[in-house]
């Protein structure tokens, strides 16, 4: 089950995925959270301060997951006579930008946990 659900990556965290894509990319983010935690939030007494970070973590880590399946970060898109352009630069491993993610939001785990 995913850490955060479409009702608060809309509502809170003010993302911009469709709820589908949400529901399919949060359940990956949260899965990758997980693994790079040695599952330690599944049996973990959390405070409700962490409990925010991770939906926040999950939700940010839906859409790096989004932006490494399409290619890059959208910069611009046009409909009529479809066209659609990715920002390009300097190239970062998707674990980097992933563990980076992670970082931001959990420092304090990520400090108590062994990351594999």
């Amino acid at each position: 089950m995913a850490y955060a659900d479409y009702a608060y990556y809309s509502e809170i965290y003010k993302g911009t995925l469709s709820e589908s894509d949400f529901q399919r990319l949060s359940e990956r983010a949260s899965d990758y959270i997980d693994g790079r935690t040695n599952y330690i939030l599944k049996t973990a007494d959390i405070s409700e301060d962490m409990e925010e970070r991770v939906r926040k973590a999950c939700c940010a880590l839906a859409e790096i997951i989004e932006n490494i399946n399409t290619g890059g970060i959208k910069t611009r898109e046009t409909v009529g006579n479809y066209s659609v352009g990715y920002a390009s630069g300097v190239k970062i491993s998707p674990e980097k930008k992933l563990d980076d993610t992670m970082q931001l939001y959990l420092a304090d785990l990520v400090k108590a946990v062994k990351w594999i």
